[in-house]
């Protein structure tokens, strides 16, 4: 059997690999149209950001055919919109000069094709003044520095669903509902309680643009602008806890979330599982559950039991439990057994004290929707509460709360 060369095909993965499509020479033959024309030009990344000044990035230009076969052009014109944002050299090279956005366009043999390129230069903060708002790229994480040692973020109660974000096609995408404001109350409970304030991170996209609690493949699934607003999170508990550690020497962390689950009882995370906590006090109280936990660093201070530290009188689920709220772990729930529950997610593991030589320990809180999430008035009544239990774990555990 003959099979026929399609000399078109063979310059196109000449062109690919980067060879001269001269070895090829373009002699029509029969049927096959070997010098076919430039119907669309691709211009890829399709999208892309650049994050300081003077900084560069090389787009590459495909032109194709009708069919969709890459072909060769006779020449390649390079233009920015915007000359102010980036200007852009013959060879396809865009350089920074201003922040803003710009259309990159290239040219082929009379056919262009465009892609969008965002020059972003975060701003550089000295100091972060306690009670101010700092916002990254597009207001999508929020940071309110505090002066307690006290760090609440809330990775899922955000709304903002913007179209230059791409949905997340896989994992979790549903919002906790009002976590976002519960965690303002909590903020503003504490400040009425002490006069200082807590360090507060938010993101305001919804979990179907953006899961801050996941690392960032999940996350953002690479859609750039989810990457940024990821990142932008991440670094605004970074500096939240770097500044409690170096003005207090320790401190408490807490994920703020929302469960659906059927039990009605706040889940305490502490990246344990139903299996551990399962486990007997002799079998709690052992080093090795100890330092596979967000409070190790706490937990290898206290002079209570580790077994006390999670389910006793004086845990954090002891003080909610004594509040009035139920808790797992706590002394009246000492372990989930088989029913759902959730040990606790990226945040708590990266941001706990999980890692030796933190000092920042910390507990993922889950809440249920009715009776805390549900009215106003409920996530009022239990933000005073919350607030209230935070000073006395952290009086009780650390032996200081409010700033001397």
């Amino acid at each position: 059997m003959t099979r026929t060369i399609d000399i078109c095909d063979i310059k196109s993965w000449l062109f690919i690999l980067g060879l001269p499509a001269a070895l090829v020479a373009c002699e029509a033959s029969g049927p096959v149209d070997c010098c076919a024309e430039i119907a669309v030009v691709d211009v890829l990344p399709t999208r892309a950001m650049v994050l300081s000044l003077n900084d560069s990035l090389t787009f590459k230009a495909i032109p194709r055919d009708s069919r969709g076969i890459a072909q060769t052009a006779n020449t390649v014109g390079w233009s920015s919109s915007d000359l102010s944002v980036a200007t852009i050299t013959p060879d396809g090279k865009a350089i920074a000069v201003g922040q803003g956005k710009t259309i990159i366009a290239a040219s082929a043999d009379g056919i262009s094709g465009s892609a969008w390129l965002e020059v972003f230069v975060p701003a550089e903060i000295e100091s972060y003044l306690p009670g101010q708002s700092y916002v990254g790229r597009e207001g999508y994480a929020e940071y309110i520095p505090g002066e307690l040692p006290v760090v609440i973020s809330a990775p899922h109660g955000g709304d903002l669903k913007p179209s230059e974000i791409n949905d997340r096609t896989y994992g979790v995408t549903g919002a906790d509902r009002n976590t976002r404001d519960l965690t303002f109350r909590v903020r503003d409970a504490l400040i009425d309680a002490t006069g200082y304030a807590p360090h507060v991170i938010i993101s305001h996209l919804h979990r179907s643009k953006l899961d801050p609690n996941r690392e960032i493949v999940e996350a953002a699934q690479g859609d750039l602008y989810a990457e940024q607003a990821w990142t932008e999170f991440q670094d605004f508990i970074r500096i939240a806890r770097e500044t409690v550690a170096a003005d207090y020497g320790s401190g408490m962390y807490f994920d703020i979330h929302g469960h659906g689950h059927p039990i009605n009882r706040i889940e305490l995370g502490y990246l344990l599982g139903r299996s551990d906590l399962n486990l007997s006090d002799a079998f709690l109280d052992n080093t090795t559950i100890r330092d596979k936990s967000s409070v190790r660093s706490l937990g290898t201070e206290s002079e209570l039991s580790f077994s006390r530290l999670l389910r006793g009188e004086t845990s954090f689920g002891g003080y909610l439990q004594e509040a009035g709220f139920r808790s797992v772990p706590s002394p009246s729930d000492p372990s989930p057994n088989e029913d759902a529950y959730f040990t606790g997610g990226y945040n708590t593991r990266r941001w706990g004290s999980l890692t030796g030589g933190e000092v920042v320990s910390g507990i993922q809180l889950e809440h249920q929707f009715t009776g805390i999430r549900d009215t106003q008035a409920n996530r009022q009544a239990y933000a005073v509460v919350l607030a209230e239990v935070i000073e006395l774990y952290m009086e009780e555990h650390f032996g200081f709360f409010e700033p001397n």
